[in-house]
């Protein structure tokens, strides 16, 4: 069995701390949110990953993309946030545990979340995905 999953020190970057501070002057973060998007696991992989892609100037589509994912945080809600018909395939989100994290909140500010409409069950979702991550994979077979 292979872990095919990326280790999170895979996606340091080094304008990491460039970014933080200029969306802490774009978006007014307070000290405190600042520390938590520096920290960040999801924001350092959205950041990270036109990198490792090699995009062609991979620091204007990371920038690109960061904007989106704050826009997301910070309102939006309408647009970006999670609706019922979006429950049909989990395979649609790589938030779990984001949405996971922010149940209380999105119940005390009237936010759907598929776990407190209970049309999701995190335990189960979390084994689930944990076993998709981890797949019986032989690279000699890909080339047959």
């Amino acid at each position: 069995m292979t872990n095919l999953a990326i280790k999170e020190e895979e996606f340091i970057i080094s304008e990491w701390d460039y970014f933080v501070s200029e969306i802490q002057k774009i978006y007014r973060l307070t000290d405190e949110e600042t520390e938590k998007l520096s920290n960040n696991s999801t924001a350092r992989i959205i950041a990270a990953i036109p990198f490792i892609a090699g995009c062609y100037r991979p620091e204007v589509t990371a920038i690109a993309h960061l904007s989106l994912y704050m826009n997301e945080i910070k309102g939006f809600q309408k647009y970006c946030a999670c609706s019922m018909p979006d429950d049909n395939d989990i395979y649609d989100y790589i938030m779990v545990e984001g949405y996971h994290k922010s149940a209380k909140s999105d119940a005390a500010n009237d936010n759907y979340n598929p776990f407190n409409s209970g049309n999701w069950n995190y335990h189960i979702l979390k084994k689930m995905l944990t076993k998709a991550v981890f797949v019986d994979f032989n690279p000699f077979t890909i080339f047959y």
